[in-house]
C-alpha cells in the first residue's frame, strides 16, 4: 500500500497553475476509465466535446496543480460503531491519498447532532489524532445537515483549492432539516464534488475483526466494492432525484454522488475501505479539468455533457450540470 500511496502522491505534483479568466468559468472535472475502471491518460482538448443544453462550447483543459480541500463526513451513530472501528484507522491515508502535495483535510462527525472534529489542516498526524478520537454516540443520521456544514466550511476556505466532500455513513438520511434539493444546488453552485462511501450497519458488525475496537468477529460476507458511476441526466436527473427525496425514496448518498460527478462506493472490511479511498484518490489525481465560458444572459441551471471522440469502450463521468448565475 505505502508505494502505490507515494507513487499517487508524485502523481498530483503537476505543473503551476494554469487557470486564466477575466469572466467566471465554469469548471467540469472529468473522469475517464477504461474498460477495466483504470484511469484512461493522454487526452487533449481536441478529444473532448462540451456541451451546454444542447449547444457545443468551446472548452479548454486547464493544466493545475490546484490543492484539494476535502472535508470528512463520518457517521457516528450508536449503530456505526462497528464501521466506525474501520474508519477510525484510515487517518494516514487521507491526506497523501487524496488531498495531495499542498491539500487539506477538516473532520466533520454527524448522528443527530454535528461536530466538526477537525479543522482544515495539512498536518497528518494531527488529522490522524482526530479521526482515532471518534467515537459512536447519539441516533440518527443527519448526512443531509452535515453536507451543508461541509459546504459551508468550503466556501469559507476560499482561494483557488479544488473542492471535494467525502461522506462516510449510511446510504439514507435520517432526521436532517436540510432538504436534498438544497444541498444539491448548494454543491452546484460551488463547485463541489461529493464521493459517498457507505457501509451497512448490519453487515459490517459481522466482519469486524476482534481488534476493532467496535466489532465483533464473524464469517466473511459478500460485498461490492465496484464504483457506482453514472450517466449525467441533466436537469431530469436532478428532477427525478429530488421528487425521489420528496416520496422519502432517494439512497441520499447515491444522489449526491450522482447530481455532483463524484462516485459511491461501499464496504465491510478494512481492507476494503483503505481501497475506497485509493480509488478516490485515483479519481480525484487523474481528472481532467474542463473549463468554459458561460452564456449571458441565461440564468438557472443547465444540463452539461462531456463527449471524448474517436475512444470508443471509454466511460466518462463529470458534473451533470451547473447554476448559472443571474444578471
Amino acid at each position: 500500500m505505502l508505494p502505490l500511496l507515494l507513487g499517487l502522491a508524485l502523481a498530483a505534483q503537476q505543473p503551476e497553475v494554469r487557470i486564466r479568466t477575466t469572466v467566471p468559468l465554469v469548471l467540469v472535472p472529468t473522469t475517464v476509465t477504461d474498460a477495466d475502471g483504470n484511469p484512461y491518460a493522454g487526452l487533449e482538448s481536441g478529444d473532448f466535446e462540451l456541451y451546454d443544453g444542447s449547444s457545443r462550447v468551446k472548452h479548454e483543459i486547464e493544466v493545475t496543480n490546484q490543492p484539494l480541500s476535502v472535508v470528512l463526513c463520518v457517521q457516528t451513530n450508536r449503530q456505526s460503531g462497528p464501521a466506525l472501528a474501520k474508519v477510525m484507522k484510515i487517518g494516514s491515508l487521507m491526506l497523501p491519498l487524496v488531498a495531495g502535495e499542498g491539500g487539506a483535510v477538516a473532520l466533520l462527525a454527524y448522528s443527530d447532532r454535528l461536530a466538526l472534529r477537525q479543522e482544515f489542516t495539512a498536518d497528518q498526524t494531527v488529522f490522524t489524532d482526530a479521526i482515532r478520537s471518534l467515537r459512536p454516540g447519539g441516533s440518527g443520521a443527519r448526512m443531509l445537515d452535515a453536507v451543508d456544514q461541509a459546504l459551508h466550511l468550503l466556501d469559507q476556505r476560499g482561494g483557488r483549492s479544488r473542492k471535494v466532500i467525502i461522506v462516510t455513513g449510511e446510504t439514507r438520511d435520517r432526521g436532517s432539516e436540510t432538504k436534498l434539493a438544497q444541498v444539491i444546488e448548494a454543491a452546484a453552485r460551488s463547485n463541489v464534488t461529493i464521493y459517498s462511501v457507505s457501509f451497512s450497519v448490519y453487515l459490517t458488525a459481522f466482519t469486524s475483526r476482534g481488534d476493532e475496537r467496535f466489532g465483533k468477529k464473524r464469517e466473511e460476507d459478500h460485498e461490492d466494492t465496484r464504483p457506482r458511476v453514472y450517466e449525467p441526466g441533466g436537469g431530469s436527473l436532478i428532477t427525478a432525484l429530488v421528487e425521489l427525496s420528496r416520496l422519502g425514496q432517494a439512497n441520499t448518498a447515491d444522489a449526491l454522488a450522482k447530481a455532483t460527478g463524484g462516485a459511491r462506493f461501499s464496504f465491510l472490511r478494512l481492507k476494503a475501505l483503505e481501497e475506497m479511498f485509493l480509488k478516490v484518490g485515483e479519481d480525484l489525481h487523474n481528472q481532467y479539468l474542463l473549463s468554459f465560458a458561460p452564456p449571458s444572459g441565461a440564468p438557472g441551471y443547465h444540463d452539461l455533457r462531456v463527449v471524448v471522440k474517436g475512444h470508443p469502450g471509454l466511460t466518462v463521468r463529470a458534473r451533470p450540470g451547473y447554476w448559472a448565475p443571474g444578471q
